[in-house]
């Protein structure tokens, strides 16, 4: 080799002998959680679906249908998979938002969607909501009474769907009578001057064995003036009041009592129906027996289902001093008239001074029982 070669080769080797070793720091890929679901586009609503993660956990996991219904679901033990629980709506958009956290604290974000299959409505609708009907105004004590189409298959399943919104807001419960009828009754009186609507929210809604909701249904009840009439059985007395003001005092005789079915019921009726004309035939009997009587009456107001009234007693000479009827509140004429125009269904008539106490499922007589007791009816 030439010298010349030589020294550039001794040179070069010298450099690298002499040369400080490179440093610098090394980052290891961020691992990152991979969330998958195994829902499918028309899925089964009766069948559950499962999101998994790989490389990570999962911290939070929502889903929601496009009825604003929040679906429930379980975490595995090591928090790698979320599986739904419960039956979803049919016919249905499902959001599905998901977390999911690794080791070194790296986040992924996971959202999609997926539509249930539909179903067909098992016929299982609303037949009837009392007492709404169109320009009416009803009292502070009206209920709601709801009946269905056919026996719910399922009541608490049901009674979820049902909700009872008011412009004024309350406190109220459902109560099953049967299992094709249900009736809302709130704590207080409702506030007067106002609207309620109740819905029942059917649609895609899997009702129990194999029925599942036709379409939504919505009523509107509008609450008028608080007309509260407080019947004092031993003053003789009636005091209607309007919205907390004395409306009127009314001279009453109420029932009896010389047969025990002829005392006026104590507790609270609630105006039902009205009559202008209306003949007042006595209970269990027949024309013949022993204290028949049949009498056409002038502006009746039914309070109860077994036949008390407000109305027009032209012959009673004891209005305001002793109980003479067979167990309606007795009025003159021009009281009976006043009160019948401005009665509504559902305002309250609370009856005192009786030793009858009326059945709290006489007519529509709910205000009857506590209202700790109402609830108990209740299917949730």
């Amino acid at each position: 080799m030439p010298a010349r070669a030589l020294a550039v080769l001794s040179l070069v080797l010298l450099a690298g002998a002499c040369a400080a070793p490179q440093t610098g720091t090394f980052t290891p890929a961020p691992i990152v959680p991979v969330v998958s679901m195994d829902a499918v586009e028309d899925q089964d609503p009766t069948a559950p679906f499962t999101l998994s993660v790989v490389d990570g956990i999962l911290e939070e996991v929502n889903v929601t249908s496009d009825r604003s219904e929040t679906i429930d679901g379980s975490f595995s033990a090591d928090l790698t998979t979320w599986t739904s629980e419960g039956i979803l709506n049919a016919g249905s958009t499902h959001t599905v938002s998901a977390k999911a956290v690794s080791s070194d604290g790296t986040v992924t974000e996971f959202e999609q969607q997926f539509k249930t299959e539909a179903r067909e409505s098992s016929g299982f609708e609303v037949a009837d909501v009392t007492p709404v009907a169109e320009g009416e105004e009803v009292g502070v004590g009206a209920p709601i009474i709801v009946t269905f189409t056919e026996d719910a298959p399922d009541r608490a399943a049901v009674e979820q769907l049902l909700t009872v919104e008011s412009e004024k807001g309350h406190e109220g419960a459902w109560r099953w009578i049967d299992d094709d009828t249900v009736i809302y009754r709130t704590k207080d009186y409702w506030e007067g001057h106002q609207t309620i609507t109740f819905t029942a929210n059917f649609e895609g809604e899997f009702l129990g064995d194999d029925t599942w909701g036709g379409e939504d249904y919505t009523a509107q009840m509008v609450v008028g003036e608080s007309q509260i009439s407080y019947a004092d059985l031993e003053s003789h007395t009636m005091t209607v009041e309007v919205d907390g003001e004395v409306a009127r005092e009314i001279p009453i005789s109420g029932g009896s009592g010389e047969e025990w079915e002829y005392y006026t019921a104590t507790g609270t009726h609630l105006v039902m129906e009205k009559f202008a004309d209306k003949t007042m035939v006595s209970p269990g009997r027949e024309e013949g027996d022993e204290g028949y009587y049949s009498t056409d009456v002038k502006w009746a107001t039914r309070i109860n289902a077994t036949g008390e009234f407000v109305h027009g007693a032209p012959w009673n000479g004891s209005l305001g001093s002793a109980n003479l009827s067979h167990g309606c509140l007795n009025a003159s004429l021009a009281d009976a008239e006043w009160f019948y125009h401005m009665a509504q269904r559902g305002d309250p008539v609370e009856v005192t001074g009786s030793p009858r106490e009326m059945p709290w499922d006489n007519g529509w007589g709910y205000w009857v029982m506590s209202y700790d007791d109402w609830k108990e009816g209740s299917a949730l």
